[in-house]
């Protein structure tokens, strides 16, 4: 039988003693037992991660155990309830009763996590507004869509929940208007190129996606060329489907990875030029989408960063 252990820096003790009625058990099937909010691929993360220990020993997801076996599991401390107020630097370009359009800064993280509950973009957002929705749940409060860690750009926040469910069923119903812009390596010379390529997790990296599979979900982004500098272009990407990572991608599937991209830019990154970029440049840079309680067109720009206005001037580029 399990009990709570004392507090081991950031993680909590489970302590069990293998009875002879589970002899011989697999040791994630025997955990998974013993701890039931606990899914069998987390337990199996756990234990290859060394935060299971048999008899002090760390050992495999498939070890049998045995009677008489001490296994202690060291599980993450439970995170607040809900994550605080506190002060975040981002743009708010609009807000009524309903909605907010803001401007995340490139390195902002968008919601909270168990492991993540301060400096967020939604630590900044309960710190700046009266209201949000709720329907996300606590760690996700106002969040309809995300932005990755390194993307900048505009984003539609719910203050109720009325306004978060009509925007999701926009964006599920591809009403939702998405622009972005992104400096990626190569001469694109095709006016206007139409990306049809299935995204798919990574099998050997399942924190990342691919779009070099047969299977996976239907996704199309199309690419428009602003300006080309030889080296790097300067594009225009309109996603008509939201899958993660989408854009970088299938710019990376077609040879012309966004310039900077730590993920998705090939063995090659280390040795390209960056033009200063210390992350990917890409940026969200309009959004479009119906009121939703109006019903009025509403369509939002956030102005380039600097980082980028920067990586275009380098380039020699008229759009800096």
């Amino acid at each position: 039988m399990g009990t709570l252990g004392p507090l081991q820096g950031e993680r909590l003790v489970e302590r069990f003693e293998v009875e002879q009625t589970s002899a011989f058990e697999r040791l994630d099937r025997f955990l998974r037992s013993k701890l039931p909010d606990l899914s069998r691929s987390k337990i199996a993360s756990l234990v290859r991660q060394g935060f299971v220990l048999v008899n002090r020993q760390q050992t495999k997801p498939g070890h049998r155990v045995k009677p008489g076996e001490e296994i202690q599991v060291l599980l993450p401390k439970a995170p607040p309830d809900a994550p605080a107020g506190e002060p975040v630097d981002f743009e708010v370009i609009f807000e009524d009763e309903e909605i907010a359009v803001v401007n995340k800064p490139a390195g902002l993280v968008v919601h909270c996590t168990a492991t993540r509950v301060s400096g967020t973009l939604v630590n900044g957002l309960l710190y700046r507004f009266d209201k949000l929705s709720s329907v996300g749940g606590s760690f996700r409060r106002g969040i309809v869509h995300r932005l990755d860690k390194g993307t900048s750009g505009v984003m539609v926040v719910a203050k109720t929940d009325r306004a978060h469910l009509n925007l999701v069923k926009q964006f599920e119903g591809r009403k939702v208007r998405k622009e972005y812009v992104a400096i990626v390596y190569g001469d694109v010379t095709e006016q206007r190129r139409r990306i049809e390529l299935p995204v798919s997790r990574n099998p050997h990296n399942r924190k990342l996606m691919t779009a070099r599979r047969r299977t996976g979900r239907p996704s199309v982004t199309v690419i428009e060329p602003i300006e080309r500098f030889g080296v790097a272009s300067l594009v225009r990407a309109l996603p008509a489907t939201g899958r993660t990572h989408q854009i970088r991608v299938h710019l990376a599937a077609i040879g012309h990875p966004v310039v900077a991209d730590p993920q998705y830019g090939g063995r090659s990154m280390a040795k390209r030029p960056k033009f200063g970029m210390k992350r990917q440049a890409l940026h969200a840079s309009r959004i479009g989408f119906a009121h939703p309680v109006t019903g009025e067109s509403l369509e939002f720009e956030a102005r380039l960063p600097q980082d980028i206005t920067d990586a275009l001037r380098a380039l020699g580029g008229e759009s800096a």
